[in-house]
């Protein structure tokens, strides 16, 4: 038998026991292409297959996931240790909730995007905290 519908092979028992071709079948159709339906029609049995699903992509996750650790050893990074529980959250929640952990993934960059801005300024502020000590003459060192 090649492809969908058509009939069985000469000598084929129905695995079923039934001239209904399976059961539950109100029609008495065969599945298999002949039958009440009509020729070339595959009934309940075989029809095309649907479209395969997509597992959800965790690659933004675990970028996320791994750019927030890195901004946590960092220093610059109070904003993402939220980063890496969200990532981390999001990472169990893409095969239960994809919608959800999308959601939490974005939240995770926006987390990261803030340490490092905020860690930018803590530098520019550090390093002019520092010029203007030098400047005015105080002794950083005891």
């Amino acid at each position: 038998m090649s492809g969908y519908g058509g009939s069985p092979p000469p000598g084929w028992q129905d695995p079923y026991g039934g001239s209904q071709g399976w059961s539950g079948d109100p029609y008495g159709g065969d599945p298999y292409g002949g039958g009440a339906y009509g020729a070339g029609y595959s009934g309940y049995g075989y029809g095309p297959p649907g479209m395969p699903t997509k597992p959800p992509r965790d690659a933004n996750t675990v970028a996320a996931l791994v750019c927030n650790i890195v901004g946590v050893l960092l220093c610059c990074g109070v904003l993402s240790i939220p980063g890496v529980i969200t990532s981390a959250i999001a990472m169990g929640r893409l095969q239960s909730d994809p919608e959800s952990a999308r959601k939490l993934t974005v939240w995770s960059w926006v987390l990261f995007g803030a340490s490092v801005v905020f860690g930018i300024i803590f530098i520019v502020i550090y390093i002019f905290v520092v010029i203007f000590a030098e400047s005015n003459g105080y002794d950083s060192t005891y």
